[in-house]
């Protein structure tokens, strides 16, 4: 075989794949274009939804909050990325705090519900990359979740193997600690409005 023949079908390899490259991350690009309000709004809708479980028949209203909450110095400290206060009957009820700390398989979405009288109204992961059957708990199991309610919301909680109250997801500890954590930032945050 004649090498120029040789090299100009590499070429012509190069040139269709480079083509094939172009069209699919052009796609990807209009297909993430056109969904992603869509995106948007269902992670909206599940904010929500999760905030009415939680604090049942309350109007909710945005918060501001500190940058030290948004976005903090200390990287293994859990962002928080919404406060609602939730108002029933034109009184104060609590708030809901959309925090995300990190788990072993990325950053989970917690929201947590802070009683005005300084308790745990509830916490329910809305997304998560956990291992299915294990981390996935933390979201699928509601007697795992529904351990939080009724807790103090001073930021001390912790899972047994750190002298806790809280039973960890057997498998899934790292889990456990996570959603924990978020549950004590947001205890922490809400404190700190005052």
């Amino acid at each position: 075989m004649d090498s120029s023949k040789k090299g100009g079908g590499i070429m012509m390899l190069v040139v269709v794949l480079g083509l094939i490259t172009f069209v699919c991350a052009l796609l990807l690009g209009v297909i993430n274009d056109v969904t992603k309000d869509k995106i948007e709004q269902n992670n909206i809708d599940k904010r929500n939804a999760a905030m009415a479980e939680i604090i049942p028949d309350a109007e909710f209203a945005d918060v501001e909050v500190a940058a030290e909450w948004t976005a903090p110095a200390d990287k293994n400290q859990p962002v928080v990325s919404g406060v609602y206060e939730a108002v029933k009957g034109g009184e104060h009820a609590g708030y809901c705090v959309q925090v995300e700390p990190k788990g072993f398989g990325g950053a989970l979405t917690l929201i947590v519900g802070i009683n005005a009288d300084g308790t745990v109204a509830g916490a329910k992961v809305t997304a998560h990359a956990e291992t299915p059957g294990l981390g996935a708990k933390a979201q699928a199991d509601a007697a795992w979740i529904g351990q939080y309610a009724g807790q103090p919301a001073d930021g001390s909680l912790a899972v047994t193997k750190d002298g806790g109250t809280i039973n960890a997801i057997t498998g899934a500890t790292i889990t456990s600690r996570a959603v924990t954590l978020g549950v004590n930032t947001a205890a922490s945050c809400v404190a700190s409005l005052g």
